[in-house]
């Protein structure tokens, strides 16, 4: 269970690392993605992505299972703050208030910059922003991570 998780942990920060950086259209829009906006969005979220596999390796070498407790709970944050970014607006219409801080915009404004054009398979609600296709893949991996992490302890 240890590789399984080590290796989801780092599907996903790999996963990650592609669709932010690799225009892969309509798969993702990341042409039409300024280029300080993925520098800070990789600066951000693939170190914390990473750390449980840092953790959890850690852990399983000193012996030391809150280390690897501690991974499967930041997985699991990181899991959180994806849906919660992504699926409350959607669903509850609310928007984290942290979505786009320091962007200067708002939630609905980058996601029909960014993502509104993209692979899209959930029906609209409104005018609502839709999780995509890529991210609803990517919260799939981190998930799957986040519980492979903790059987794995």
């Amino acid at each position: 269970m240890l590789v399984l998780a080590l290796v989801l942990i780092l599907a996903v920060v790999a996963y990650f690392l592609v669709t932010t950086l690799v225009d892969l259209y309509p798969f993702n829009n990341v042409r039409d993605a300024k280029r300080e906006e993925q520098r800070t969005e990789v600066a951000i979220n693939a170190p914390v992505m990473a750390l449980p596999a840092v953790l959890l390796g850690l852990g399983k070498v000193l012996h030391l299972p809150v280390l690897g407790y501690a991974a499967g709970t930041l997985a699991a944050l990181s899991v959180a703050g994806g849906l919660i970014l992504w699926w409350m607006p959607y669903l509850a219409g609310r928007t984290a208030p942290w979505a786009t801080a320091g962007a200067g915009v708002t939630w609905a404004e980058l996601h029909a910059r960014t993502y509104a054009r993209t692979v899209t398979v959930l029906p609209r609600i409104g005018d609502r922003p839709r999780p995509n296709l890529e991210h609803m893949i990517l919260h799939t991996l981190m998930l799957a991570a986040a519980v492979c992490t903790f059987a794995a302890v």
